[in-house]
């Protein structure tokens, strides 16, 4: 197990997602790279971490390593409403090359932006050039300097039903000029993240989408490297395999009980409060989104999950299994793997939830 510091915080292992990031990179671009997986199981960490300490040689002046040319637009928390918004959040006009050398921009803002010349940015905002044609001339021009240009785009599914014109759906439009970059041009290696597995379902399941792409999934940490982690900071040895039950690998929720567990009589009265807090949640969302039948129909679907640790959803499954499942999944209670078909948890604090509710 190796732990790096990354921004006065520990960032554990991670060294296969790593390699396989940065021998992507050196590859000619032909794919769209999807990362998916469960909820906080640090898919933006890990795409950090490699944009800033792999890809450039000094981040904070945006001095990229080798000959890349990086952009990372974090879509999430953006309020992205329209096409004017999508617009607005990292398409800015190129006489703000000023504005950043007066150091408005951080680096990692400045870094998130793609820069047009002001003009050709005005006639966009105006309809009277498509975007889509700008942004492939733009990376045209920075490939023709020798530069590797690498777009990454997170929570690309806040760009659903939004429109341009009324008409043309904008996260269509953007996942056609994906393919031009990657599939048709291989002008520049596009990775795409999404914490929402019935979107990425969706995409996994277009034709088209489908052959032009590639699907990594970024897990929890396995249990052997959890369990290292766990004698690292002196959890007693006889309560690994109790906290490994309850908390699995999600390294967010072991980290917040090494940070609180001193203000609770034991560590299992401290898993045993997250198991409460996790199971009010389902219930919630159960009391104000499913029917009696479909409350049921959840009830079923975990019980198969205690079971088998898992559940496939079969070619015969009715719409009322369906709604249930994108919704339980959109809520991040379930995990869906549109690879393998299997509905897990998002994480195991979910799994003894479960186990309660049915108990």
């Amino acid at each position: 197990m190796l732990i790096r510091t990354f921004r006065n915080d520990e960032f554990i292992d991670r060294e296969e997602e790593i390699s396989f990031l940065i021998d992507w990179f050196k590859e000619t671009p032909k794919e769209i790279l999807w990362l998916y997986g469960p909820k906080s199981c640090g898919k933006t960490t890990l795409i950090e971490y490699v944009v800033e300490k792999e890809l450039f040689e000094d981040f904070e002046n945006l001095k990229p390593k080798e000959n890349y040319w990086v952009r990372y637009v974090n879509l999430r928390g953006k309020l992205i409403s329209s096409y004017e918004t999508f617009l607005e959040s990292f398409i800015k006009p190129k006489d703000e090359e000023e504005i950043k050398k007066t150091k408005s921009f951080s680096a990692r803002v400045s870094a998130s932006i793609i820069q047009i010349e002001a003009g050709l940015l005005k006639e966009v905002k105006e309809r009277k050039k498509d975007l889509f044609d700008v942004l492939l001339n733009k990376f045209e021009n920075i490939s023709k300097e020798g530069k590797q240009p690498i777009l990454i785009i997170d929570e690309i599914q806040t760009l659903e039903d939004i429109y341009i014109n009324g008409d043309r759906e904008l996260l269509k439009e953007f996942l056609n000029f994906c393919v031009r970059l990657t599939k048709e041009t291989h002008l520049s290696h596009v990775i795409i993240l999404s914490s929402n597995t019935i979107f990425i379902n969706k995409i996994y399941n277009e034709a088209k989408l489908k052959i032009t792409s590639y699907f990594k999934k970024v897990d929890h940490l396995d249990k052997k490297t959890t369990l290292e982690y766990l004698k690292l900071h002196n959890i007693p040895e006889e309560k690994h395999s109790l906290v490994w039950d309850y908390l699995g690998g999600c390294i967010p929720l072991i980290q917040r009980m090494i940070r609180h567990k001193d203000k609770y009589s034991s560590i299992e009265d401290y898993l045993n409060e997250q198991v409460n807090l996790a199971l009010s949640e389902i219930r919630e969302i159960m009391k104000r989104f499913l029917t009696k039948e479909e409350k049921n129909i959840f009830k079923n679907i975990a019980k198969q999950i205690i079971k088998d640790g898992f559940y496939i959803s079969s070619e015969n499954e009715t719409q009322e299994n369906l709604r249930v499942i994108d919704l339980m999944s959109e809520k991040e209670i379930l995990f869906y793997d549109p690879q393998t078909g299997a509905i897990t948890p998002n994480n195991r604090v979910y799994l003894k939830a479960m186990e309660k509710m049915l108990s």
